[in-house]
């Protein structure tokens, strides 16, 4: 069994594998979304969908790595092709220009690609209840869709709210993402830093009428990547605004999410599935929340800047150990792979894959861990 033993020698097989992706989606024409963890071939669709943004995100993150204009021409081309999804009615806006039209600005610095973040800004914040203080899914959210419900995942759409505030300097964005992190924080984490999916909530008054976990493995159970993006949602609320309110949130989320993942630390898709170990773990909850640790181990105060990067470190090292190929002298799959993630395990949704949002945030632990050695 092969070994990765420096961030170094990941974040090379992390590259390798952005150029591997590249050469088959160049030729397909489309954007990837997952890959069979036995296979590593990526299946996706030409006008892209919520994840889409990530694939844009991992390109510019190549781009800021190698310092190479040709690299950065192809990450602006396949960012302004997801312009088109500006216009749609969805919290899925963050995911999408947050790692793509963002970066085009911030690493790349292509005017047209802050013109676009900006717009997308603009439709998120125009999504706010004002009555209640929150987004929304939206109309046309793609895993499920409504104006009375929130989602925990929301908390990683706010960062194009952040950075739409740090650009122009216009309060609303900062409040709205204020605003949406306080309710969050109150509806969806509990005492000991459980995080809760859903909320539905009356429009009108902002009267809780519903919890739910729907892709865990019963309304009441944890769902891992759920407590994944409540990490990273907070300590990037943290990040943006300097509350430690919101620092307190991040790493009481970690903390559980440590409690539950098992010795593995690459948890099982959820926390509470009475029939581990015989269900899939989601690799990609390991990448995101590795990826909000480290936020906090550049960013907090300690002993939470200690404590965080301890835990991204242990974290870290077990996906690249574990769950990055090559695993072995024989392993014939494509170099770079992030195994076995879980995306919707109830609607038996590529259960085992590869998935491109969890090859993103581990390029970007990746590149904090480096930065951090």
């Amino acid at each position: 069994m092969g070994k990765i033993r420096t961030p170094d020698e990941a974040l090379a097989l992390a590259l390798e594998r952005v150029e591997s992706t590249l050469f088959q989606v160049t030729r397909e024409d489309v954007f990837p979304h997952a890959a069979p963890s036995t296979t590593g071939v990526w299946e996706g669709t030409r006008e892209g969908m919520w994840t889409s943004g990530f694939w844009a995100g991992l390109l510019w993150q190549r781009a800021a790595l190698t310092g190479r204009a040709e690299d950065s021409a192809t990450a602006k081309t396949w960012s302004l092709r997801l312009a088109p999804h500006v216009d749609h009615h969805t919290h899925d806006l963050g995911f999408i220009f947050s790692s793509s039209a963002v970066l085009g600005w911030e690493i790349g610095r292509v005017p047209e690609c802050r013109d676009l973040a900006l717009r997308a800004a603009d439709r998120l914040a125009g999504m706010v209840n004002p009555a209640v203080g929150v987004i929304p899914l939206g109309s046309q959210a793609e895993i499920a869709a409504g104006l009375d419900d929130v989602t925990i995942d929301c908390m990683v759409n706010l960062p194009l709210l952040w950075w739409a505030w740090r650009t122009t300097g216009e309060e609303r964005f900062m409040a709205i993402g204020v605003s949406h992190s306080d309710r969050t924080a109150g509806w969806h984490v509990k005492e000991d830093g459980r995080i809760i999916q859903s909320t539905h909530f009356d429009p009108r008054t902002g009267r809780v009428t519903k919890q739910e976990t729907h892709q865990g493995s019963g309304t009441e159970g944890c769902w891992a990547r759920g407590q994944a993006w409540g990490v990273y949602g907070f300590a990037a609320a943290y990040r943006a605004t300097g509350e430690e309110r919101f620092l307190e949130v991040a790493d009481r989320a970690a903390a559980y999410y440590f409690h539950r993942a098992g010795g593995d630390l690459v948890p099982f898709y959820c926390f509470d599935d009475p029939a581990k170990p015989n269900v899939p773990r989601d690799s990609s909850a390991a990448a995101i929340t590795c990826a909000g640790l480290m936020i906090l181990a550049e960013h907090a105060p300690d002993p939470i800047r200690r404590r965080s990067r301890d835990r991204a470190e242990a974290l870290l090292s077990a996906l690249v150990i574990g769950y990055l190929t090559p695993l072995g002298d024989d392993d014939r799959r494509p170099t770079g792979m992030l195994l076995h993630g879980c995306y919707n395990k109830n609607a038996g949704w590529h259960t085992d894959h590869e998935l491109v949002w969890g090859d993103y945030y581990l390029l970007e632990a990746l590149r904090a861990w480096v930065r951090l050695r």
